[in-house]
């Protein structure tokens, strides 16, 4: 974020190219200097357990290494908050967090082991005919969407 400022302040003064800043060598010192660092603005912490995460890896190893490759898929899930500030930013003192927008859609993607197959994404929003749609299928724009209350992945839609 600072190399990015960095270079806009640069075109936007006219800097010349030979006094401009090369690399990113300077921010270390310059985050020293104006006491800066990367802090979480709100979020809980967990923990795991190492040792179990150990124990579950070698038994999902054997169970997989009886099927090929094309055969093993990934299927893995994240929430957009679309509306939700940044839970990260970079400050002189430590910042209280803001209530962050609940609003979400859900994304859900899928691909094949060896990458030969890569299932449409799916999307889990909250209305059931969204405006941004404009009339078309979801299926017309490439992708499948679902809706209900939560916009949380249910068993019938990972089912169908």
């Amino acid at each position: 974020m600072l190399s990015e400022k960095r270079a806009i302040f640069e075109e936007r003064f006219s800097v010349r190219e030979d006094e401009r800043l090369k690399g990113a060598g300077w921010i270390a010192s310059f985050c020293k200097a104006y006491n800066l660092k990367e802090r979480r603005r709100h979020g809980e912490a967990g923990s795991v357990d190492l040792a179990a995460v150990e124990v579950e890896w070698k038994r999902v190893a054997e169970i997989l290494s009886q099927f090929d490759l094309k055969d093993m898929f990934n299927f893995d899930e994240m929430s957009l908050f679309a509306c939700a500030p940044p839970d990260h930013g970079l400050s002189t003192k430590q910042m209280s967090g803001k209530k962050s927008d609940k609003f979400r859609i859900t994304l859900s993607l899928a691909c094949n082991a060896d990458g030969s197959k890569k299932l449409p994404p799916i999307f889990i929003g909250k209305s059931a005919k969204p405006r941004c749609f404009k009339g078309k299928t979801p299926q017309s724009l490439g992708f499948d969407y679902y809706n209900n209350k939560k916009a949380w992945m249910t068993m019938d839609i990972f089912e169908r």
